[in-house]
C-alpha cells in the first residue's frame, strides 16, 4: 500500500440511500478515509487519491462520489456567476474535453433550476476561454467531466463526479432483467438484516437475482467493480494513474472468499434464467449458489441451518389490487410454519400489505 504521508488530499461526498449512510461510514474507515461526517443520504470524508480510488473500486453500499470543488455563499445566479467565475476551472477541465452539469437546488432564490445551471454553464466557459482562448464544450449525454451543482437557501456547493456510471452498476445485469432492484438498495438491505457472508441466506422470490448476486460478490471478497474498466477520474487532469495501478492490483489480490450457502429460487423461469446470467457474468469462484425453479408457496428450507431468508414480492402495481392481501397473508403463513427460527426480511412499498404478514417486525 502506498505512504499516505505529505500526500495532497481532497473532500469527497458519498451519496447513498437513507438509511445506509452508516455502512458508507464504516466502509470509507476501512478504506483509508478520514474527517468523515455523516449527512442525510450522504456521508463526506477526506481523502487521498488512493484512497478514493479504492472507495470507487469496492464501495458496496455507495451510489456515487462526488469531489467538492468550491463552496460559497450566493443570493442571486448573478452572484452564482461572479463567484464560480473566479475559480481555476482550465486547471480543473481538459481544453480537448467535455463537461455537463447536474443541478439540485432548493432555494427560493434560485426558483429557476435551469437558469442556474446556464449560469454556472457561462461562468465556467467565459473564465476557460479567456485563461485558454478555449471555449469548452457540453456534452449532456457522454460528457468527460459532469459537474454538480448543490444549492440549498443560499448555500451553493460544486462537485465533480468521480464515480461517472452510478456505482449501483456493477456489470452483470442483463439489459432485460425483470422488475430490476437497485444493487445498492439490495446490498444495504442484506447488511442491515444482519446478514453476513458465512450465513444461509434464500432468496426465494429472486426475480432478475440482485440479492444473490450481491450476496456471492460479497462472500467471495471481491472487488465489487471488478466488471468496470472506467471511472469518471480517469479522465482528470491530475489523474493518478500508478495510483491507480497499485489499488487495482491490491484489490484484485484477494483471499477473503467466505464458503456460503446460497439458495436462489423464483416460479418465473425467465427470473431463473435471468439469475442464471448475472451469476455468470460475475464469473465468481467455486461457491454453494443454487438456483432452482420453485414456486415460493411450495417451498421449504433445503437445510436445518436457520439463516436470512430476503423477500422481494410483486409490488401493487404488478398485481391485481384484490390479490394482494391474500398474496401478503399467504407469505406471513409460509413462512411461519416452513421457515422456523430463520429470520425474515421483506421488501415493499405496501405498508398495508405489509400488515396481512401476520408476524411482529422488529424493524421498519
Amino acid at each position: 500500500m502506498m505512504n499516505n504521508q505529505n500526500i495532497p488530499t481532497a473532500k469527497y461526498h458519498a451519496k447513498t440511500h437513507t438509511g445506509f449512510e452508516p455502512l458508507v461510514a464504516d466502509e470509507l474507515r476501512k478504506h483509508g478515509a478520514t474527517e468523515i461526517e455523516v449527512g442525510r443520504r450522504g456521508v463526506g470524508f477526506t481523502a487521498t487519491a488512493e484512497v478514493m480510488y479504492r472507495h470507487c473500486l469496492q464501495a458496496r453500499f455507495t451510489l456515487r462520489v462526488l469531489r467538492i470543488l468550491y463552496s460559497f455563499q450566493a443570493k442571486n445566479t448573478d452572484e452564482l456567476y461572479r463567484l464560480s467565475a473566479r475559480w481555476s476551472w482550465e486547471d480543473i477541465l481538459s481544453k480537448d474535453g467535455t463537461f455537463t452539469i447536474d443541478s439540485t437546488i432548493y432555494s427560493d432564490d434560485f426558483k429557476h433550476d435551469q437558469f442556474a445551471t446556464l449560469r454556472l454553464k457561462d461562468a465556467i466557459v467565459d473564465r476557460f476561454r479567456a485563461k485558454t482562448g478555449i471555449r469548452p464544450s457540453v456534452d449532456r449525454t457522454n460528457p468527460d467531466a459532469r459537474i454538480h451543482l448543490h444549492i440549498s437557501k443560499q448555500a451553493v456547493t460544486i462537485s465533480l463526479d468521480a464515480s461517472g456510471d452510478p456505482l449501483s452498476r456493477r456489470g452483470y445485469r442483463s439489459r432485460k432483467a425483470i422488475a430490476p432492484l437497485n444493487e445498492v438498495l439490495a446490498a444495504g438491505l442484506l447488511a442491515l438484516s444482519g446478514w453476513r457472508p458465512g450465513m444461509t441466506l434464500y432468496d426465494p422470490m429472486c426475480g432478475s437475482g440482485t440479492f444473490t448476486c450481491e450476496a456471492a460478490l460479497w462472500a467471495s471478497g471481491m472487488p465489487v467493480q471488478m466488471n468496470r474498466s472506467h471511472f469518471a477520474f480517469m479522465e482528470w487532469l491530475n489523474f493518478n494513474k500508478a495510483a491507480w495501478v497499485t489499488v487495482r492490483d491490491e484489490a484484485m489480490d484477494y483471499n477473503e472468499e467466505i464458503p456460503t450457502k446460497i439458495f436462489a429460487s423464483d416460479n418465473n423461469p425467465d427470473a431463473i434464467s435471468q439469475t442464471k446470467y448475472a451469476l455468470s457474468q460475475l464469473d465468481l469462484p467455486s461457491h454453494d449458489v443454487s438456483v432452482d425453479l420453485i414456486d415460493f408457496f411450495q417451498s421449504e428450507p433445503n437445510t436445518t441451518e436457520a439463516g436470512v431468508v430476503v423477500l422481494n414480492p410483486p409490488y401493487g402495481e404488478r398485481m391485481e389490487p384484490e390479490d394482494i392481501d391474500e398474496m401478503y397473508a399467504a407469505i406471513g403463513d409460509r413462512l411461519k410454519f416452513n421457515w422456523p427460527g430463520f429470520k425474515a426480511w421483506i421488501i415493499s412499498s405496501n405498508y398495508f400489505a405489509l400488515k396481512r404478514i401476520g408476524l411482529r417486525p422488529n424493524h421498519r
